[in-house]
């Protein structure tokens, strides 16, 4: 009968040490709050600002902000300070490399609903993630539902995760020990500084070097789904937010792109179609603009510019921004299907021989 009390005992002290611990990682995790899901930034706390998929979504909930840029990959390389210098604007951003229309549109929408302050919003429109029906997510690319909806019942998996502890809180209590700075907008997931540029990166990446003698045009099926993807991923938040203005862009893919993944197969008529249809869509609303850079030919043929097929430099980041606010490379009602027909026969048209005889 001892032996009981004293296994009872030891086992009510174990739950109490356990129960004790527990709460105390999660009230640690929950104070720091690596990925802000439950609070802005505590000043003085050197945060980690590197994993867009599972902070976006806290910073556009919880930071203070009127303008936010958003798109894929294409969109990392912007730097905050020269958006609100350019526009006026307290911006941030929450970018997803290889998001698909639904999930940047998605976020987008979110930080309209939680902040009634955004007057600005700058995002990309890549044609390679257009062409998929409207609900389509990058299947590879991580989806942490739990930190996206308001059920507080399934933070656990935020709130007593390892990587989050030891990666996140860990090291950000020791970087604010040693006083290094907080990450910023200028730095969040920006990666132009760490990827070389120049024909030795980019031509490895031209696969397809024997041209079709094809002329491919969208089909029918093709433009209505595209149709929808617009409309329900670009178009619908224009049209509920027509106080916010929409500065959204077709992103300037390199000539080596334009070469091994249109002319060679044909399909550039199909891709001028492609972006045709998103700028009408777009352009139905009075609050939207629409940017595109292919008219910009030095930089396009110049493949110290990329150092890939689709990312360019921070220079040309800084460009894009630069073009947006000065109103140029803008198409409007008026100049689009004139823009398209010259920028159609200028890659139609280009000789792409120095590409392969590398």
């Amino acid at each position: 009968m001892e032996d009981k009390k004293i296994w009872k005992k030891f086992l009510i002290q174990e739950l109490s040490v356990t129960a004790l611990l527990l709460t105390a990682v999660a009230v640690i995790v929950a104070y720091v709050d690596p990925f802000f899901h439950y609070h802005a930034p505590i000043d003085g706390i050197s945060y980690i600002m590197d994993n867009e998929r599972y902070q976006n979504d806290g910073i556009t909930r919880n930071f203070e902000y009127d303008a936010l840029i958003t798109g894929t990959s294409v969109s990392e390389n912007f730097r905050a300070s020269m958006v609100d210098e350019l526009f006026g604007v307290n911006s941030v951003k929450a970018t997803y490399a290889g998001g698909y229309y639904k999930e940047i549109g998605d976020g987008e929408r979110r930080a309209l609903e939680y902040n009634d302050n955004i007057r600005l919003v700058i995002r990309s429109m890549d044609m390679y993630f257009a062409m998929t029906e409207t609900d389509y997510r990058n299947p590879e690319a991580a989806d942490p539902a739990f930190l996206y909806d308001n059920n507080i019942f399934n933070d656990e998996a935020y709130l007593y995760n390892a990587d989050v502890l030891f990666e996140y809180v860990n090291n950000e209590i020791k970087r604010t020990a040693s006083g290094v700075p907080s990450d910023n907008f200028d730095t969040y997931m920006r990666f132009a500084e760490d990827r070389p540029l120049g024909a030795a990166y980019v031509l490895p990446y031209v696969t397809e070097r024997e041209a079709s003698g094809a002329e491919i045009h969208m089909t029918d099926e093709e433009r209505e789904m595209l149709t929808a993807n617009v409309r329900a991923n670009l178009t619908a938040n224009i049209a509920a937010y027509p106080d916010v203005q929409f500065y959204y862009f077709f992103p300037p893919y390199c000539i080596a792109d334009w070469y091994t993944n249109h002319y060679v197969k044909g399909d550039i008529p199909a891709l001028i179609e492609e972006m045709e249809l998103v700028t009408e869509e777009v352009l139905k609303y009075d609050n939207a603009h629409v940017f595109c850079f292919y008219d910009d030919t030095d930089v396009i043929t110049n493949l110290n510019n990329y150092s890939d097929l689709q990312h360019y430099s921070g220079e040309v980041s800084d460009s894009i921004l630069r073009s947006m606010a000065a109103g140029e490379h803008e198409l409007t009602r008026d100049n689009y299907k004139e823009y398209f027909e010259s920028i159609e026969a200028y890659y139609m048209n280009y000789d792409y021989s120095w590409i392969d005889a590398q």
